[in-house]
């Protein structure tokens, strides 16, 4: 998927997680172990197409995940949106914050909780036509909902075009 967004400048490739996936390398990718066959099941009921990958490390230490799924028709793309937006929005996790994007038909999740490599992180989520468009962006010990965000517009400008 020639739309996704290239490696910025300066920044150095997650070279094993960039590229195109089908079915179950996307779903391995994406989802926990215990979810990957029944998810799978879905993506096929959704028609899935494809699906790229595109993750960096910037010299700033922050680092981005980007995932483009293509469906076979605008409503596998929706359907994917509203059911992870549902999953986000109902889920009880203390240190996670829901919040909607209605400008870019989008619903992000900061999240404070760290990682083990000392990471807070935004999850963004939007659909372009038959694309659901995923970014997952994560900096050191705060979530940063402005720089995902314009990540995020870059992402689906790129695909505007």
């Amino acid at each position: 998927m020639a739309a996704i967004l290239p490696v910025p400048a300066g920044a150095h490739a997650w070279t094993d997680r960039n590229g195109p996936l089908e079915l179950n390398g996307f779903a391995h990718e994406l989802f926990k172990p215990d979810a990957v066959s029944r998810e799978k099941a879905v993506l096929v009921r959704r028609r899935f197409v494809a699906a790229a990958r595109q993750g960096w490390i910037s010299p700033d230490a922050s680092q981005a995940d980007i995932f483009l799924v293509r469906f076979a028709a605008p409503t596998g793309a929706e359907s994917m949106y509203k059911s992870m937006a549902h999953t986000w929005q109902t889920s009880s996790t203390p240190h996670q914050k829901t919040f909607a994007d209605p400008a870019d038909h989008a619903t992000g999740s900061a999240i404070s909780d760290l990682d083990k490599l000392g990471n807070a992180s935004v999850k963004l989520i939007s659909v372009r036509k038959n694309l659901f468009v995923y970014i997952h962006y994560f900096t050191a010990a705060t979530p940063d909902r402005s720089e995902a965000q314009d990540l995020l517009h870059r992402q689906l400008d790129a695909l505007d075009k």
